[in-house]
């Protein structure tokens, strides 16, 4: 389908700015998005003030593209367009009906004003529209958030628009209610996402929401509803015990250079309790020794917390493989795949009990237990480890450091019967 407005009196199409020539050699090079007039000769061209890369603009249909891995603002883009055509065409249809002439001079005034107008005020502070005011504040906090963060954000504002377009609407703030809310769960649960990445999703809606209502763009504060609510429920994690530390402390990685240097970095993880943004790139610069003694000063990315954890003997055996330095830091994906890998070449296959809820329904499988190990399993051995020792938890905590025994206990996922045991070698009895 092509969607070039066309009659007696002119042509209206959009393109990208650059040639095909150049974005063919450059797929994913970006190029503005331009809206062309054309009257018997007489032609003015605009840029609307998006850009596009090329493999994602379809020329046939004049529109960026919709499908699987689209731009997180696709839709939005597509929209400008299409107000930009409706208003071209209703001034050309002015212009001929009261004057029976085309003045492209005008023409191209009215076309630029209309555009600037809509790039810097976003149709009036977007119409009271979600998505667009979404964009502009995920826009504004880049560089301020985690890249997870950002992307989490950016995949909610991807449902949003999924949702704008299943149901043939456009989601304002002041009709955001409940029937908006299980509406969009419910989207969630058909397209088969587990709970907790449901309840991740409507936090970050919940996010954009409250800082329009901070910012005086709405005061539709129905989001702070208790049914309003970020669903969750209880992951299986599993932890590493002592003895499977020692053994995947032992084993001989020297053959799998990649391997070696992931098992090390995690085991430094399971010997410290720090998340992986910390133990992953300590360096000698984080030697402090005090009193004759060495220690690892940290402050924790997360918290700002400066937290000292003792150079035990354990870490020093790691060190050892690197000329008594801490292994390289390794970027997070490679680092997740090769601990996994490295603990199933040690046989860490006994069968784990998962049960979580998704598309909406309970799931209850057996899967082996590398594949559940995380980088953050290694904090979690390490809090589950000592607390099981019956070591006093602030204590733990002191090395973790956790604010609270409420948050430090989150991490503790142990049966029954050792939580006893637990609580009695604490000395609860003597």
């Amino acid at each position: 389908m092509n969607l070039t407005a066309g009659s007696a009196h002119g042509v209206i199409r959009f393109s990208l700015k650059e040639s095909f020539k150049v974005l063919a050699e450059n797929p994913k090079q970006e190029s503005l998005i331009v809206m062309h007039f054309s009257s018997k000769g007489r032609r003015f061209k605009k840029s609307i003030g998006y850009k596009c890369p090329f493999n994602q603009w379809d020329m046939a249909k004049q529109r960026v593209k919709t499908t699987k891995g689209m731009l997180a603002n696709a839709y939005q883009i597509n929209e400008t367009i299409d107000r930009a055509r409706v208003f071209a065409q209703n001034q050309l249809s002015k212009m001929i009906n009261e004057d029976n002439f085309i003045d492209i001079a005008e023409l191209s005034r009215l076309v630029a004003t209309y555009l600037d107008k809509n790039e810097d005020e976003d149709i009036k502070d977007d119409d009271g529209r979600l998505i667009p005011y979404a964009l502009k504040l995920l826009q504004s906090k880049k560089g301020q958030t985690k890249v997870t963060t950002y992307t989490d954000c950016h995949q909610t504002i991807r449902l949003l628009e999924l949702y704008e377009k299943k149901n043939r609407t456009v989601i304002r703030f002041d009709d955001i209610d409940m029937v908006f809310y299980r509406s969009f769960v419910s989207l969630m649960e058909k397209e088969d996402y587990r709970l907790n990445s449901i309840g991740k999703h409507i936090k970050n809606l919940k996010t954009f929401l409250n800082d329009a209502l901070t910012n005086g763009v709405t005061n539709n504060a129905i989001f702070k509803n208790r049914n309003f609510k970020v669903l969750k429920e209880r992951t299986t994690e599993v932890y590493l015990t002592n003895e499977e530390i020692k053994i995947l402390a032992k084993e001989d990685f020297s053959e799998m250079p990649r391997i070696q240097q992931a098992r090390d970095i995690f085991l430094i993880g399971c010997y410290t309790g720090q998340r992986v943004s910390d133990y992953n790139g300590i360096s000698e610069k984080n030697i402090e020794i005090i009193d004759g003694h060495k220690f690892i000063k940290l402050s924790q990315k997360k918290t700002d917390t400066i937290t000292h954890i003792p150079i035990i003997k354990e870490i020093r055996e790691v060190m050892k493989r690197y000329d008594n330095r801490f292994p390289p830091k390794l970027s997070e994906p490679i680092l997740r795949k090769n601990i996994k890998l490295a603990c199933s070449l040690v046989g860490f296959n006994e069968l784990i009990n998962v049960t979580y809820t998704k598309g909406g329904k309970k799931v209850a499988e057996e899967i082996p237990k590398y594949k559940l190990v995380r980088t953050h399993t290694a904090r979690r051995s390490f809090c589950t480890n000592f607390y099981i020792q019956g070591k006093p938890v602030q204590n733990i905590m002191l090395f973790t450091g956790h604010k609270t025994e409420k948050d430090f206990l989150t991490y503790i996922r142990i049966e029954k019967k050792q939580e006893s045991l637990a609580v009695l070698r604490s000395g609860f009895f003597d």
